[in-house]
């Protein structure tokens, strides 16, 4: 691509910008110009996946790889979940319902959070997560956060579970957002990952509890129940301990 250039300023709404351009002639011989982008052909008909825009319908997705807090404390890889497992949600235990294997299609890309120690979650990045922001009265606010509006827009469309109240607010990519933790709330920021259109992802859908743990953070979760955690979060500690929540669930079982 031609050098970029200051081609020169312009007053708009009497504020005064920048006007950039490129050497056209450096362009022409790079074999750029405004019809001919030396980018990527279009894919062919048969590389294209059947749900390339995840068309399934209510896919917010993980990489195979990410750990996902047990009901027992303990971690699995979300891959290897079955329906039927207990898993540790902001709500308390809750058991699998779905586990759902979605591709990644055209319309998202794959983002990296970076939590505490080796909490790395990689996730679609229209995933919500919950987030805390600081309105102009000083007050705190907690909800739903995405990093891709328009793609969970559609799958909020076209979803068959129950759907979220509100859409969920736009995250900033180039500043830091307070995310739920298990820990309480961290600062993470995204990393972008171009990833092709076919690649695996999963999903897991839960009874009643909304938000899972997922490399430590607060990942919602396709459920029955109440789709909004109360607010306030804390974080995991001082809360009763799994055992007596298992044991709790289980007597509402028997």
């Amino acid at each position: 691509m031609g050098i970029i250039q200051n081609s020169g300023v312009v007053h708009v709404d009497g504020h005064v910008s920048t006007v950039f351009g490129r050497d056209s002639h450096q362009d022409e011989g790079e074999g750029w110009s405004i019809t001919a982008r030396p980018y990527r052909g279009a894919p062919e008909a048969d590389a294209i996946p059947a749900d390339f825009l995840c068309n399934t319908g209510e896919n917010t997705c993980f990489l195979a790889g990410n750990r996902v807090r047990m009901a027992d404390g303990s971690r699995k890889a979300i891959e290897l979940l079955h329906v039927g497992d207990l898993v540790l949600t902001m709500q308390g235990p809750d058991r699998v319902r779905a586990v759902e294997q979605p591709r990644l299609g055209m319309s998202r890309k794959v983002i990296e959070l970076r939590g505490l120690g080796d909490d790395c979650l990689v996730i679609s990045d229209e995933h919500p997560l919950w987030v805390r922001r600081r309105a102009a009265d000083g007050k705190s606010n907690e909800t739903w956060g995405t990093y891709n509006l328009h793609h969970l827009m559609y799958e909020l469309r076209n979803s068959i579970e129950p759907r979220l109240p509100a859409l969920p607010v736009p995250m900033q990519i180039d500043i830091p957002e307070q995310l739920a933790h298990e820990t309480g709330w961290v600062y993470a920021q995204p990393i972008y990952h171009h990833l092709p259109p076919s690649t695996q992802l999963y999903n897991i859908a839960t009874d009643k509890g909304c938000a899972i743990f997922v490399e430590g953070f607060a990942a919602f979760s396709h459920c029955l129940g109440s789709l909004i955690p109360a607010a306030g979060w804390t974080g995991l500690d001082g809360r009763p301990p799994a055992q007596d929540l298992l044991r709790k669930l289980e007597l509402h079982d028997a």
